[in-house]
């Protein structure tokens, strides 16, 4: 029969075969390429996690050192433990996930340094608790250690910089091929349907009455748009599944993820809703995150047994009436079709949950891989963000009071000086600090000693304003920025913190703390000062002035004699 086929015939039928076997073959290839190259992006994000960690604990290990050092303080330790106990494991995984040998090269320098920074940590918080402060000061002071945590932060900082441009050209690459994927999906099929109608055409000119060959022509030309409309879902689902993940790497904080997830969720999962639960460790339980779709979820919060697939740790597909089904969202079920429950785990921790209402019965079902697929992205991901989020809070924020920390305090004053240079307005600093705190130490514990530290965080976020910048300068000193304002207005304002703290009461352990003094040293630029370290000496010098005219009173520098306050009391 196709031997009595004209030859026009006989080769729109070749090259409509050629263009099915590429429509076929070719997005195969592609996207087997772009899931190497997603497999090799995981491998290089877990590396950053891996690289990050032993930074972040030899910072909390540094500085848990340097404030033990500085106060005697043994609360001061905990970063310090923290970082001394995880190092081994975090150092173990850099030397794991080490796969070239430069890297491995690299990952056994850096484990070297951090063992001998530890070693050096640790032999100063002995001899500090040997009472050997002398010693241990002398050994922070021979820069030894400094510079070992300098040559550690650059090796970290340049295999991180390093990771991150890996990533950006992996990312690039997914793209690229995602572009071509659908290009090469878009260019085939209009050239097949080209000569599918010319296939048509002749056959209907020249073969009228072999009905049998029209009809075949008919069912390549149904199999062909098939194929193509396959091939243009795969390559829109690797290009919004792409644009996911930059969205998601470029999110600040965890709350920015009920705005990210729910417009890339809709368009990955068409026709469905669901819900997206983090694990809130501090109550051991998760919370709604975020929601998409037409059916929203009538739990807020569930606890991990009352899911049955973080009870058995994997995928968990639930039809109503027929198979075992979860406590939480059960009036969902009424009107969907099946609900799935995905656990989304990170380094072997529980992250999350997707819940997933599927279409009702007339809709096609979900794809299994692609939402497993979908949530280990996810997990690695908002794990990613979170990690961020909490180095972001540490490396600013004193954990015990909540005021920011001497770091953040430099920063904020060299910034708001220079705005005062260009506005030509007044900046002050107040120094505060806790009249005989040593004695409540002593006296009462250092339990205690937090507690008033808290209350006194407490009353002074409580009497600034919303462009005052409160920070924890070291022990039970603490500081005060004051944008716009003279020494006087500032003076004023410290009067008033100081009255208040004579109001912190307490009982703690069946004993009555009260009587809380400080201390107050007020400096403005420019009147005390041309730059942030002379201002900040002045007001430490004002402080001194008052410590010594009797405490529990306000000096402005330059003035040690003249106080708004000159009660003294024995705080």
């Amino acid at each position: 029969m196709i031997s009595r086929l004209d030859s026009s015939l006989k080769v729109s039928g070749a090259l409509t075969i050629f263009v099915l076997i590429c429509l076929a073959v070719l997005p195969c290839l592609s996207s087997r390429d772009a899931n190497k190259t997603t497999g090799i992006l995981r491998e290089v994000a877990a590396k950053e996690l891996a690289f990050n960690r032993v930074l972040s604990l030899l910072k909390d290990a540094e500085t848990g050192q340097r404030g033990f050092l500085l106060s005697s303080d043994e609360s001061f330790l905990e970063p310090y433990n923290t970082g001394v106990e995880g190092l081994p494991a975090a150092l173990d995984e850099i030397e794991r996930v080490a796969s070239s040998s430069s890297e491995k090269v690299l990952a056994t320098k850096i484990s070297e340094l951090s063992k001998a920074k530890l070693a050096e940590l640790g032999e100063t918080v002995a001899l500090k608790r040997a009472g050997r402060a002398k010693e241990a000061i002398d050994i922070v002071e021979n820069r030894h250690g400094k510079l070992l945590m300098d040559e550690l932060r650059a090796l970290l900082s340049r295999q991180l910089s390093s990771l991150s441009k890996r990533r950006a050209v992996l990312q690039e690459d997914i793209t690229a091929s995602l572009g071509y994927n659908a290009a090469l999906s878009v260019g085939a099929s209009l050239f097949s349907l080209v000569l599918v109608c010319a296939s048509i055409l002749i056959a209907a000119n020249s073969l009228k009455k072999r009905s049998e060959a029209a009809e075949q022509a008919r069912t390549l030309a149904d199999s062909n748009a098939l194929y193509a409309e396959q091939s243009a879902l795969r390559a829109q689902r690797l290009a919004t599944t792409a644009q996911l993940l930059q969205a998601l790497d470029s999110v600040g904080s965890p709350a920015e993820l009920g705005t990210v997830l729910p417009i890339f969720l809709k368009k990955l999962l068409p026709g469905s809703s669901g819900t997206i639960y983090l694990y809130r460790h501090s109550r051991d339980l998760l919370e709604a995150q975020t929601h998409w779709g037409s059916v929203r979820s009538t739990d807020n919060a569930l606890y991990r047994h009352d899911c049955w697939g973080l009870r058995l740790g994997k995928v968990h597909r639930a039809t109503h009436g027929d198979d075992l089904c979860c406590e939480h969202d059960k009036a969902n079920l009424g009107t969907q079709r099946t609900q799935v429950c995905i656990p989304m785990i990170s380094q072997g921790d529980v992250i999350g949950l997707m819940v997933i209402a599927e279409p009702d019965h007339n809709s096609l079902p979900l794809d299994n891989e692609l939402m497993t697929a979908l949530a280990e992205q996810l997990s690695l991901a908002i794990s990613n963000v979170s990690l961020r989020e909490t180095l972001k809070q540490q490396s600013t924020v004193d954990a015990l009071t909540g005021l920011y920390n001497r770091r953040y305090f430099d920063e904020s004053l060299k910034r708001e000086l220079a705005r005062a240079k260009r506005t030509r307005s007044s900046c002050s600093v107040i120094m505060v600090d806790l009249d005989h705190f040593k004695r409540i130490n002593d006296s009462y514990g250092h339990d205690a000693g937090d507690l008033v530290l808290k209350a006194a965080a407490k009353q002074l976020f409580s009497r600034l304003r919303a462009s005052d910048v409160a920070c924890r300068y070291g022990g039970e000193e603490l500081v005060l920025l004051l944008p716009e304002c003279e020494a006087e207005a500032a003076a004023k304002c410290a009067e008033g913190i100081r009255r208040a703290l004579s109001d912190i009461e307490f009982d703690h352990l069946g004993q009555r703390i009260a009587g809380v003094t400080a201390s107050f040293g007020v400096a403005a630029w420019p009147t005390h000062g041309s730059d942030s370290s002379e201002l900040v000496k002045a007001a430490d010098k004002a402080l001194y002035s008052a410590k010594r005219a009797g405490r529990n009173r306000v000096t402005i520098a330059g003035s040690a004699n003249e106080t708004l306050e000159s009660i003294s009391m024995d705080g």
